[in-house]
């Protein structure tokens, strides 16, 4: 009989299919040419993401990046393109990480310590103008 896992179980395994970076790396990424992957649900991303970052929840994300799906997001049809994932405290964005790697994306990191990290860090929070 196998254990039953835990979501901090899948959380460790994803962990340990990517690369993360840490809050204090992520402009120098910025600066070439990473783009701010948020997958934290909409109201989550509303209440403040880092500036330039685009919101595809985590329970959304295979859909959107399904090239053979019709609701596809076309941000995500370019499996060269460099994304930097972030989430609350890094958990949701790994996962998303292992996926992404699976789906063929070739230039993805995580990271590390979420909009928590982010935030423990004093950087810049933007609040996304509602829609």
């Amino acid at each position: 009989m196998s254990e039953e896992k835990t979501l901090m179980d899948f959380v460790k395994q994803a962990k340990s299919q990517i690369h993360e970076i840490e809050v204090l790396n992520v402009k120098s990424l910025l600066d070439e040419g990473y783009q701010i992957l948020d997958v934290r649900e909409p109201a989550e991303f509303m209440s403040g993401t880092i500036e330039g970052a685009l919101n595809i929840p985590r329970g959304i994300l295979e859909a959107a990046a399904d090239r053979q799906y019709a609701g596809r997001r076309e941000e995500l049809m370019d499996r060269d393109k460099k994304w930097l994932l972030l989430c609350a405290s890094s958990g949701r964005s790994a996962m998303a990480a292992a996926v992404m790697q699976q789906m063929g994306f070739k230039h993805i990191r995580n990271i590390n310590g979420g909009i928590a990290a982010w935030k423990a860090a004093e950087l810049a929070v933007n609040i996304p103008p509602q829609t």
